[in-house]
């Protein structure tokens, strides 16, 4: 099936209509949203690991089967609803059975049924290390819950969920209203982490209640606990539940049909996804499979359950004959700061992992890992910069072998490391050629003499000279195309360069923009850095567009030209969406005025989506030579997509003894051309398509720019959404909002871009 961006769907809810399944998922997920507008930013990071651990693991990752303890968690008014320890039992074995294909209803309908290698235990250790049952039960006064997560609180009627990082919670009580049961995807609050199933709709015997007596209510939820969606994505044939293996279906199935089609396709009504009763489910499939197995890989969202005690034996890595490291890490209010790293004596990478955006705020998260014996760095960094305790929110970590405490901390800047030794390795020293110890090189820094810099004003650590050459910047030369070291002009002049002027030529500047402006003036928002494959050398280069005056323009600094005949300007460039007659210049300031010295023309100067270099000569004999000459790329074109991206722009100075050319000439030169992907087929005049429009529930935002922030305001500027994306795409749920026109704002790197949509 087609894969489309993250649908935000937050909670299912289930529930019987006239002898069919219901859900009800659009109130949760409003009301989840509502309380926590970060809850789809959440989501939206879950997707994304999910989708990189398919690409990169999917069904060739090699892991022992998952086993998931449970907690049930009985809340009941009534006798009956207070049901039995053996009904219980029956819901776990269903679960384990459908989750590893060993149901006895299994059969070769579908080729692509999978085993998930996912399996369940009851508790039989609490939280607190002791011995437990695995279920409790509380008695309540509360006749039909509902699916306000009432039943998930001690304050409320209900039962307080044990830690999620280490169970499933599993409640069972009357809901009311004919509701089956809900879960929770992946990414809520701990507090409410799990699923709910009604006493009548729990396990095989006792109160289980036909069509749905075979306890696939619990199956069914328990894959929205694992991040799997209905089986026609909650759309028509043109949405998607993100499995390439299912086909595509337009509503869910009741009752049993096994041979309906929707989509051009028979529908997986045996899903246990679908809607069906529970007689007729029998499978998962293997893309089902990889996606919930991507919540266990690491930085997976439910990997903490790899290390959970609750079943008494633990997850340890499989087949580690050597030292089990421990590392446990309590996030801040921010886990997608966070990183670390294990780097062995020689300063290779063993184990790393994060950032972790898909963990909840607050959550602990546990990893174990396999090292043999030697000494280990272990580095914790914060992108912020203000380590995971304590100015937003209260975390630590703790790295430990052997029930002996390694590392541990969280009150550091950008990062911390420490060193530590497994199986009796040698003792750090400052002479040891290895960088440990805290040390922030090897040897030397942190309990050893600082290390050697490129300012500490000493010729060391293989400089050249003092402070330069070597492992520190170039030393100053003649020819270095900078005017430094007492020059009077670029590579001349000054103490220890030939006098400027004369015979022979001198390079006046050449930049790339790899690391910056270099010098140049942003013209503003028609003008801005840009890193992508419109660069011709490196990452960076320079886009102009719009016909605005300067704003669209790139200005050089000013530089001495007095003892040259004649320029030469060349520079490469790539244009795109320029339409027929559309052009840019090239721009000389002579100390007095502006001097258009060249202008490329779309259709006759080049041809979009292709890189050119171009070669400028300008002399003397028409122009000033001044002290203060600045040169300029300036676009002429309409304000919609149309661009020209500038790049390695070198300028020569001819001396006068060398060549006189009597005016202005110029050539281009075509290199290569590139085809490009269009922004989801339609590239936008404002720089980014939003679509459809009019929309009614889901709209897609694409930009060719990494989307920093989206905003959606009022047609009044009432501010509706604020979202940080960090993407390049992003989904805006509109389904809630009134019927009418509305402004939707994305912010880029450089820019922010506003348009128009209706909301049908």
């Amino acid at each position: 099936m087609r894969k489309f961006l993250l649908l935000l769907v937050a909670g299912l809810l289930c529930a019987t209509s006239y002898g069919q399944r219901q859900c009800g998922a659009m109130d949760h997920l409003h009301n989840e949203i509502k309380q926590n507008p970060e809850r789809a930013k959440i989501l939206e990071d879950i997707e994304s690991h999910t989708s990189q651990w398919i690409k990169e693991k999917g069904e060739n990752s090699e892991r022992a089967v998952v086993t998931i303890p449970v907690v049930f968690h009985v809340v009941y008014r009534t006798s009956t609803e207070n049901i039995s320890d053996a009904q219980l039992q029956t819901q776990l074995d269903v679960l384990t059975d459908d989750f590893r294909r060993l149901n006895s209803d299994a059969d070769g309908t579908w080729s692509q049924a999978s085993d998930t290698e996912i399996q369940f235990c009851l508790a039989s250790v609490d939280p607190s290390g002791n011995a437990t049952n695995g279920v409790t039960r509380t008695s309540t006064n509360v006749n039909g819950f509902g699916t306000n997560d009432a039943v998930k609180f001690n304050s409320s009627g209900g039962k307080d969920a044990w830690p999620a990082s280490d169970y499933l919670n599993f409640w069972v009580c009357n809901i009311g209203g004919g509701i089956l049961g809900y879960a929770q995807f992946p990414g809520g609050s701990s507090s409410t982490d799990g699923v709910v199933c009604g006493y009548q709709y729990t396990g095989t015997i006792g109160t289980a209640t036909s069509p749905f007596d075979l306890g696939r209510t619990a199956t069914h939820e328990v894959g929205h606990w694992l991040n799997l969606r209905h089986i026609w994505g909650d759309g028509n044939c043109n949405v998607d539940d993100f499995v390439s293996d299912t086909p595509t279906s337009d509503n869910p199935n009741y009752g049993c049909t096994p041979s309906h089609v929707s989509c051009s396709s028979t529908d997986m009504v045996q899903n246990y996804m679908d809607y069906s009763d529970d007689g007729c489910m029998n499978l998962y499939t293997l893309g089902q499979k990889n996606r919930m197995q991507a919540l266990f890989g690491s930085g997976g969202f439910r990997a903490s359950l790899l290390n959970s005690n609750g079943c008494g034996n633990g997850n340890p890595p499989v087949g580690c004959d050597d030292n089990v490291v421990n590392i446990s890490i309590t996030f801040d209010n921010y886990p997608e700061e966070t990183s670390w790293q294990i780097t062995n004596s020689g300063g290779s990478v063993v184990a790393s992992g994060g950032t972790y955006g898909s963990q909840a705020d607050g959550s602990t998260l546990n990893i174990e890992e396999c090292l043999v014996d030697g000494c280990y760095d272990f580095t914790i960094s914060d992108s912020y910069g203000d380590g995971i305790c304590c100015t937003y929110g209260n975390g630590s970590y703790a790295v430990s072998e052997g029930g002996t405490t390694v590392a541990s901390g969280g009150a550091f800047t950008s990062s911390e490391t420490t060193n530590f030794c497994l199986g009796g390795g040698p003792t750090p020293t400052c002479s040891d050629g290895i960088q440990n110890q805290g040390e922030t090189d090897v040897d030397c820094g942190g309990p050893c003499a600082a290390c050697p810099t490129c300012n500490d004003g000493i010729q060391n650590q293989g400089e050249t000279d003092v402070d330069c050459g070597g492992p520190c910047a170039a030393c100053p030369t003649c020819n270095d195309g900078i005017q430094n070291q007492g020059e009077t002009g670029v590579d001349c002049g000054g103490p220890n360069c030939a006098p400027c002027g004369g015979g022979g030529s001198n390079e006046i500047l050449a930049h790339y923009f790899e690391t910056g402006w270099d010098g140049w003036q942003d013209g503003g928002s028609d003008c801005y850095r840009y890193s992508g494959t419109r660069s011709y050398e490196g990452s960076y280069s320079i886009r102009i567009r719009d016909n605005s005056g300067t704003v669209s323009s790139m200005t050089s600094s000013s530089y001495d030209v007095s003892g040259y005949s004649s320029l030469e300007i060349e520079f490469y460039f790539y244009p795109n969406s320029m339409e027929n007659g559309e052009d840019f210049w090239v721009r000389y300031y002579d100390g007095s005025s502006w001097n258009t010295v060249a202008t490329y023309a779309s259709g006759s100067s080049f041809t979009n989506n292709s890189f050119y270099v171009a070669t400028v000569t300008v002399s003397s004999a028409n122009y000033n030579f001044p002290t203060n000459a600045q040169f300029r790329f300036q676009c002429d074109a309409s304000a919609n997509a149309d661009r020209v991206y500038i790049d390695a722009v070198t300028v020569t100075g001819i001396g006068s003894g060398s060549r006189v050319i009597g005016e202005s000439s110029q050539t281009i030169t075509p290199i290569r051309s590139m085809t490009e992907a269009k922004l989801a087929g339609n590239e936008s005049e404002d720089g980014f398509s939003a679509y459809p429009n009019p929309v009614s529930t889901d709209m897609t935002i694409v930009s060719e720019d990494n989307i920093n922030r989206m905003k959606v305001f009022s047609i009044t500027g009432k501010l509706l959404v604020d979202r940080i994306v960090d993407n390049t795409q992003a989904v805006l749920d509109v389904s809630g909002f009134e019927s009418g026109i509305y402004m939707i704002s994305i912010e880029t790197e450089e820019e922010v871009m506003t348009k128009k949509f209706i909301k049908q």
